[in-house]
């Protein structure tokens, strides 16, 4: 199980547990605790093993005209669609009023039909808005996380009885799959949706099976040393190659990453000074980071090779959320540490640079801590 997946789960079982001294901010304080010591625990070999320039951006100040919440060029990424404030800002153009609090929001997904998914942690569950904003239909989970396709056609997440649900945009209801196969009473990961019915799935740490209407089919990875073993993060739109992260040493807070091409079961790209790595639309460069304490860092552009292209020029204070835009553009979600000032930026990522500034969408805005809770919340 991941640390995520640890925290999601310390919060919800807080949350069950009647009568219990702490409350749910006291776990979430706590979580992020023994988040930041173990950080600051492991920090010295974290610095060795990476060697991209550790980027803090901060807010950026002057000189930037807000210019509001707008569709990007085409081809879009859906992690262009923004909740703010109420609002579900599409990438594709237009705004819907939902009726959530940010605070409660893990993750935001639009399906290509129009209807908005979103885990929350407040209820715990799957929720489906219609593209008018209207609560569709409220599903519980027991993880409350889902897995959007790449194409936004399909997304899947675990229910409370095990089994996996898959909704299909055009089909009013979701389809159920067999559990992932697990250990006790856990719930596996699902690592990709390859298309309906056919998704990746593993423990959370590894992706070790095709799971189909029929069960789950053996992919092989499980026979790989140790340190070639890895868990899918993400498949490039064409579905040809998949972006993995791979086991962490003994000593290291985070593992390598590549590319792997399915097809020829090869590992054709590896880095260790890449994390998490996310495909742009038009799968030609790929989003590096990583997310810790409800924010991120080491925001890096990379080519198919894993090689660096783009540094983020942003100045200020703190990421919470990064995304593609479009196939060009980044679009970064920012605030000062007491969570006053928000703003959300789109910022061109991929060579020719050119010397224009980033432009601020949405901002300065209240908010909240950034450590705690996202006042941009940015659709997978």
């Amino acid at each position: 199980m991941t640390e995520e997946t640890f925290v999601r789960e310390l919060e919800r079982r807080a949350d069950h547990v009647h009568g219990a001294p702490l409350s749910f901010d006291d776990v979430r304080g706590t979580a992020h605790r023994i988040r930041r010591r173990r950080r600051a625990a492991t920090a010295a070999v974290a610095a060795a093993a990476v060697a991209l320039v550790v980027v803090v951006p901060t807010l950026l100040v002057g000189g930037h005209e807000k210019r509001g919440l707008e569709p990007a060029p085409s081809p879009v990424s859906p992690g262009a669609s923004v909740l703010h404030d109420g609002v579900v800002t599409l990438s594709g153009g237009g705004s819907v009023p939902v009726d959530l609090d940010n605070e409660d929001v893990v993750q935001l997904g639009v399906l290509t039909d129009g209807r908005i998914v979103v885990a929350t942690q407040r209820p715990y569950a799957v929720s489906v808005y219609a593209a008018d904003g209207s609560l569709d239909r409220r599903y519980p989970v027991e993880t409350n996380t889902f897995t959007m396709s790449a194409a936004d056609d399909a997304v899947a997440w675990v229910a409370d009885d095990f089994t996996v649900r898959v909704l299909t945009s055009g089909q009013p209801e979701p389809t159920t799959l067999p559990g992932i196969p697990m250990p006790g009473e856990a719930a596996g990961s699902i690592d990709a949706v390859l298309d309906p019915e056919h998704l990746l799935v593993g423990d959370h740490t590894t992706t070790t099976d095709e799971l189909t209407p029929d069960g789950t089919r053996d992919l092989g990875l499980r026979d790989l040393p140790l340190d070639e073993q890895f868990r899918v993060v993400d498949v490039s739109p064409d579905g040809k190659l998949w972006a993995v992260s791979f086991l962490p040493g003994e000593n290291d807070q985070y593992g390598c990453s590549g590319l792997y091409d399915p097809e020829a079961r090869l590992v054709v790209a590896r880095s260790c000074d890449v994390h998490a790595t996310r495909f742009a639309p038009d799968g030609e460069h790929l989003l590096s980071a990583v997310y810790e304490n409800n924010m991120t860092g080491d925001e890096t552009v990379v080519d198919l090779h894993l090689e660096p292209v783009f540094t983020s020029r942003l100045t200020g204070s703190v990421v919470s959320r990064v995304g593609w835009a479009d196939a060009d553009h980044l679009l970064v979600a920012m605030a000062d540490l007491d969570g006053q000032d928000w703003q959300l930026v789109r910022e061109r990522a991929v060579p020719p640079l050119g010397d224009g500034d980033p432009e601020v969408l949405d901002g300065p805005a209240p908010g909240g801590n950034p450590e705690t809770t996202a006042e941009y919340v940015l659709s997978e």
